[in-house]
Order: structure tokens, then sequence, then C-alpha cells
């Protein structure tokens, strides 16, 4: 989401608290921001998601499947941390809590939107047990936080992972927990 975008999102959801009976929810305010988005399917780039978009499960090297995050940072600078997690809409089950990432984020992000110029992989399947993670929404979270764990900025997107054409049959049977 873009810098209009998020202010968009704070000031909507400040004038849309007609909260009775106790102070309204304000928001987390940060500093930086980052946004996640896709990449190429060899995880090259930056390509902008929407909420409800649909994505490729990419088949990995190691026999399973994964989604490509792209990220692109304003507002911050030196070497950070990335957090990602992501649940299943429905039911918040956890599909994904991968390890802290370092990012080094150049001196340019403090002016304009800086591009991450390769994708993290987000590790799907083989899924849990009893969690289904194709044709259903996962939401997708991440943190970019400085190396004391303080939180600088946060996105969220809900994106809906499909199995590829190719490896349908072998995507359903791995991915359906």
């Amino acid at each position: 989401m873009k810098l209009l975008g998020k202010i968009i999102v704070v000031l909507a959801a400040a004038l849309a608290c007609g909260c009775e009976g106790g102070e309204p929810i304000e928001p987390p305010e940060y500093d930086a921001f980052i946004a996640i988005g896709g990449a190429s399917a060899a995880g090259e780039g930056f390509t902008e998601l929407a909420d409800g978009d649909e994505v490729e499960l990419i088949p990995g090297s190691q026999g399973g499947f994964h989604v490509w995050i792209g990220m692109e940072v304003l507002g911050a600078e030196g070497r950070l941390r990335i957090e990602r997690e992501a649940r299943r809409v429905d039911d918040e089950a956890l599909v994904l809590r991968a390890s802290t990432q370092t990012l080094e984020v150049p001196s340019d992000a403090m002016i304009d939107w800086w591009r991450k110029p390769n994708a993290l992989p987000s590790f799907m399947c083989p899924s849990p047990i009893g969690v289904k993670v194709f044709d259903t929404e996962v939401d997708f979270v991440v943190q970019l936080t400085d190396n004391d764990g303080e939180i600088l900025a946060e996105d969220r997107i809900t994106l809906i992972p499909r199995c590829p054409e190719g490896e349908l049959e072998f995507c359903e049977q791995i991915c359906s927990g």
C-alpha cells in the first residue's frame, strides 16, 4: 500500500469509530512504511498487490510450494530486520512464521520508496495437518523492526494462493493439510 493509501486507512479508522462508552482504538503509528507486494515467478522485482488478489503457489526446490513476498520501504534506513507471518483468515490457523531476516535498506529510502530487488519465499506447504492453504484467504503480515525488535513499520495483505496448472494434483495433495 502506498503512502497515500496508508494515510487514508489511518484517517478512515479514526473517523469510523463512533464507539459508545470508551475511547476509540488508535491504529499504531510508525514513522516508516513497508508495503507488501509480489514478484515474478523467479522471485525478482516487485509487483503491486491488493487485498483479495490471487497469487500462484510456486514450486520450490525441495518439493513444496511458496508465495513470493516482495517489499518496499519508505522512511527507514540501515541494517533492519523483517518478521513475517501468515494465517488463514477463516480460522486464524498459523500457516507461516518465518525466521527473522536481515535487510539492508539504503539511505535513499528516507526520501523515496525503495524496493527490495528479490522477494522472500513464504513457504505455504506441505502445510500442517488440517490446514488447507490453497483457494482460501491467507493474511500475510510483514513487520520491519530495528535490531532491538522495536517495530518501525507494518503492512498486511489478504491473498488467495492458487495451485499452478501444471502441478495441480500434487499441489492440492500436499497443500490440503
